[in-house]
């Protein structure tokens, strides 16, 4: 046995039996006094079944830093066959409880034909769908996306997501702040109509669709101090230059609200609506940005972003062009370019062709004179998501715990390991800790 110094001279006694290694966020005190964990995530600790009140227990928690990938916790592309029953997706992201948008497309391979864009979101719910080739409102069906998981999502036997014959492609976006979010709201007819959001930042990029009666996808970009350009993610129109006084989006979005026109295709009386809020983050850690390049017609352009991007959509904003979603899961590197068009039902393209390549900081166009890519002089609108992305854990633990210094300690860095001891004699009201050790072999 070891012994612990407590308050008003109390001792405990700690039997070093096994050590529970941690798989979760929760410390379970009925499991024993000892336990460990090397870190892939930055977990929010809580202890539970701590012993009745006025019964000592004290416990150690042995922990090696690990990295955090922390891209890989809000976006996944997933590549999935189908198998026209149902079956369940795991991306690693927790829909479930944090919310977010699944969008599904047959790639259209093994000659399955052309499906429809498939769009289901938590704010809306399983078996909600919306299409982003088409304008048409929103529909059920009991047999496409079924769940939202804690882990992926889950779909049904309907063959517009589980066709036996084809492969499918699957962007998954999770809410986070700074990255992604989703509001819906029913219309009031009002003007100057205020819609709150949870993205924590002003908005770069929000994309408007009327649920209840068909309409365009609206997607509104590029907010500047009396103007902001309007784009339609269903058509291939070149963008619009809208002003707020006139335009459905009145002011410039804050990181907290937007404010609507009292129009029919965003705050019609009765009419309900949700929007996709990208956010565009100049951060050194930042998930995702939403820009613009310049075309070249004939040749390469380099855009650079701080990092190397795993998923990047682009729109010629000054003509008519196909809105190209790419990705380095299905093909996006120097020897294969796989796009597949938003607004279009057809099955994947594929390609021998590098028109867009990943670089360490951000991407390179080459474009052979088409005009998806640009014409020499024109805007190319893009949103990139980064790549793999790791920083060094950090452990938040409960709030309940009293340190020395009234400050937690710090997480061990990557590949070291450090120990941390705690104590509870009022049945879990209070623990105290500290670090017990740092640098151990």
């Amino acid at each position: 046995m070891e012994a612990f110094k407590i308050k008003n001279g109390l001792s405990a006694k700690r039997y070093l039996g096994s050590t529970t290694t941690l798989s979760g966020s929760t410390i379970d005190l009925s499991l024993g006094s000892m336990f460990s964990t090397t870190l892939s995530s930055d977990p929010a600790y809580t202890f539970t079944n701590p012993p009745a009140s006025g019964n000592a227990q004290a416990f150690s928690v042995e922990v090696t830093g690990g990295t955090t990938n922390f891209v890989n916790d809000s976006f996944a592309t997933t590549v999935y066959a189908g198998n026209g029953t149902s079956q369940t997706i795991t991306n690693g992201l927790d829909l479930a409880n944090d919310g977010g948008l699944v969008w599904i497309k047959s790639r259209g391979d093994n000659n399955a034909g052309p499906e429809n864009h498939q769009l289901f979101d938590t704010n809306r719910g399983a078996n909600k769908v919306l299409q982003s080739n088409s304008d048409l409102a929103e529909a059920t069906y009991t047999q496409r996306l079924t769940a939202f998981n804690t882990n992926g999502f889950s779909v049904g036997s309907d063959y517009d997501v589980n066709n036996p014959y084809p492969t499918f492609a699957s962007w998954s976006f999770k809410k986070q702040t700074k990255f992604f979010d989703i509001v819906t709201w029913t219309g009031d007819g009002n003007d100057n109509r205020q819609i709150s959001h949870s993205l924590g930042s002003a908005p770069a990029t929000i994309i408007i669709k009327s649920l209840n009666f068909d309409n365009n996808w609206l997607y509104n970009t590029n907010f500047g101090a009396s103007s902001y350009d309007l784009l339609y993610l269903d058509l291939t129109n070149a963008a619009s230059s809208e002003n707020y006084s006139t335009g459905a989006i009145k002011s410039a979005p804050t990181d907290s609200t937007f404010t609507l026109k009292n129009s029919s295709s965003v705050n019609g009386s009765g009419n309900t609506y949700v929007a996709y809020l990208f956010a565009h983050d100049t951060a050194s850690d930042s998930r995702i940005k939403c820009g613009s390049f310049t075309g070249v017609g004939s040749g390469a352009v380099d855009v650079d972003l701080g990092w190397g991007p795993q998923f990047v959509l682009t729109k010629n904003a000054s003509r008519s062009a196909d809105w190209m979603m790419q990705d380095t899961t299905r093909g996006m590197s120097e020897t294969s370019w796989n796009p597949i068009i938003a607004n279009k039902a057809e099955a994947e393209l594929s390609t021998s062709e590098n028109r867009v390549v990943p670089t360490t900081t951000g991407f390179t166009v080459n474009n052979n004179g088409g005009n998806d890519m640009g014409q020499s002089g024109d805007t190319v609108i893009y949103m990139a998501i980064r790549g793999d992305a790791a920083t060094d854990s950090a452990i938040t633990w409960p709030s309940s715990v009293k340190w020395p210094s009234g400050v937690a300690p710090t997480t061990p860095a990557a590949g070291t390991k450090d120990l941390f001891t705690f104590l509870t004699t009022d049945g879990g009201t209070t623990y105290y800790g500290k670090k017990a050790a740092e640098g151990l072999a």
